[in-house]
This record gives C-alpha cells, sequence and structure tokens, in this order.
C-alpha cells in the first residue's frame, strides 16, 4: 500500500510526519470499500483497526435504549476513527456507519502497536492529536451544557463549517449540509425544534438555507 503514502499527508494524525514515517505507515495500511447504510463497527465491539477514510463520510453515533440515535461526529475525507481501542484495548465506544459509499484505509492493532514502538516520533505526535481531541471534546460538553438549543443548533453548523465549508469574506458555505434528524440528534432535541430553530436563525441574518445547502454568517451570532 505504499502508493497511499501521499494522501497521509492529508490525514491531521500524521500530518507532521516525515517522508520516511509516512513510508512506514504506508506499509501496514489494507483497504476496504464500505457502502451507503453498511455498518462498520459497533458500540462494544473488540476495537482491533483504526481506520481513515479516504473518500465518503461516515457517522459517529450512539442509541439510547428507545433506538433513538444521537449523531456525535460526521467524519469525511483524510478524517479518522477507531484510534482508542487500539492504544486502551476496550471496546468500541460508538458505532460508526457509512452515510455514502466511502472508501477507509485500515491499519490493525498489532502493526499499529509495533509501529509506535519502533518510530518514537508518531507516538508523540499521535498524543499531541489525541490530546487536541480531548479539548474538542471538552468543549462539545460545554456548549451542549451551557448554550440554548437555538445556540447549540448554530454551533454545531459552525464546527461543520469549520470542517467541511466553502469560507468567503464574511460567510461560511456548506453544501450538502447535515439533515434536520442529523442536527436534532447532534443537539439532543427533536426535528420540529430544529426547525423552529433555524427558521429564528435566517429571521436574525445568522443563517440562510436552500435545500441541502447552508450559509453562515459568523459574525451575526448571538451567542
Amino acid at each position: 500500500m505504499r502508493k497511499y503514502a501521499d494522501n497521509l499527508r492529508s490525514v491531521h494524525l500524521f500530518s507532521n510526519l516525515g517522508d520516511n514515517e509516512l513510508d512506514a505507515i504506508s506499509w501496514i495500511l489494507s483497504m476496504n470499500t464500505y457502502h451507503r447504510g453498511q455498518l462498520i463497527f459497533q458500540e462494544g465491539e473488540e476495537g482491533n483497526a483504526l481506520f481513515i477514510v479516504l473518500n465518503g463520510k461516515v457517522k459517529v453515533c450512539l442509541y439510547d435504549e428507545e433506538g433513538r440515535e444521537y449523531v456525535l461526529d460526521v467524519i469525511g475525507k483524510d478524517g479518522f476513527f477507531g484510534e482508542l481501542a487500539l492504544i486502551d484495548e476496550l471496546p468500541r465506544s460508538a458505532n460508526i456507519l457509512a452515510i455514502e459509499t466511502c472508501d477507509l484505509l485500515i491499519i490493525r492493532r498489532n502493526d499499529f502497536m509495533k509501529l509506535l514502538m519502533d518510530n518514537p516520533s508518531i507516538s508523540i505526535n499521535i498524543l499531541k492529536v489525541l490530546a487536541g481531541r480531548l479539548r474538542v471534546a471538552d468543549e462539545r460538553i460545554k456548549w451542549l451544557a451551557f448554550l440554548n438549543v437555538e445556540g447549540r443548533v448554530l454551533k454545531y453548523l459552525l464546527d461543520i463549517g469549520e470542517k467541511v465549508g466553502v469560507r468567503m469574506k464574511d460567510h461560511i458555505i456548506i453544501e450538502k449540509g447535515p439533515t434536520q434528524i442529523e442536527i436534532a440528534n447532534a443537539c439532543g432535541c427533536s426535528r420540529e425544534t430544529v426547525s423552529r430553530m433555524m427558521t429564528s436563525l435566517v429571521k436574525k441574518g445568522v443563517l440562510s438555507v436552500r435545500r441541502k445547502q447552508y450559509t453562515l454568517y459568523p459574525e451575526t451570532r448571538t451567542f
């Protein structure tokens, strides 16, 4: 899988590594294709691989006792997931499903641990990235706890805009944005509530919506 070495340069987990380190990682990669709606792994399952999104999108989600889905994140091209279970050897903490057909690069646990032991610089870089993810998780807990529903909806869209949106002079455009149900799942509210909050944001000039395209105006946000 040496041909995927260049793809690793765009992956945040490995972006600060040198050519030799990227080459070492590329040799332990495999690739698999998952189709829309396919379960990649589920909560409680043994974790034995790290996944990198070569193309397509997946969602990270949980289900409550009544079967309601809560979307924790959407991961697109060059994103990664599954790293925690490789390190702590505990079961998977969430479900991962393909939102659309996607190709995933896969690193197996045994190969991954040997790579870390043989390359201290890779280990240090991964620790830094994981620390950054922990800070993001803390921020998410904070806005879920302290923002009202309208603020949570806007913050969720702004976070998506920062990751996959196109930034213009005074606004951010999200093409093929999340559905109202996906927004509701991520923000802990109903779809009807999301609809009302989005209508309010449109009236305030913070957001405009055209089908699944969202345009955000960050300078006019209200939180």
